[in-house]
């Protein structure tokens, strides 16, 4: 006979897995392929202790979960890509990115310039400003 303890977590955790399986799924799937994009800037990086390297990945795959839905969402509008199919590359794209992030987004600060004076009127035929930080 089986022991009713362990009947009843073994209930306990099938009812678990029917009633969050369905919410935890979409979110299986993001950490999963963040963490395999994640590996690959990982695989780059200079000698890293294993703590560094648990941040890192850590940083980057809670960034993934964050990020992904609205990349998704955005892909769907954009490109009429289901985003329940795009989750996977989304989140393997911001996994890939790693450290990227701030190259990334200064050329997007710098696009906004661009487009804010074009907008304007101001600086007509000037090059945007390049790199970071504010100009002497």
């Amino acid at each position: 006979m089986a022991d009713p303890s362990t009947a009843t977590s073994f209930s306990i955790a099938a009812l678990a897995i029917a009633v969050l399986g369905p919410m935890a799924g979409p979110y299986a799937l993001i950490v999963f392929a963040a963490l395999a994009g994640a590996l690959w800037p990982l695989s780059t990086m200079g000698t890293v202790t294993r703590s560094q390297g648990a941040s890192f990945l850590l940083r980057v795959v809670a960034t993934a979960v964050v990020l992904t839905g609205g990349v998704a969402a955005w892909l769907e509008s954009e490109y009429n890509v289901n985003a329940a199919n795009s989750l996977a590359v989304a989140a393997f794209g911001i996994g890939a990115m790693g450290n990227g992030w701030r190259p990334l987004l200064g050329a997007l600060r710098n696009l906004a310039l661009t487009l804010v004076q074009r907008a304007s009127g101001q600086n007509a035929g000037q090059q945007p400003p390049t790199g970071g930080g504010p100009q002497p």
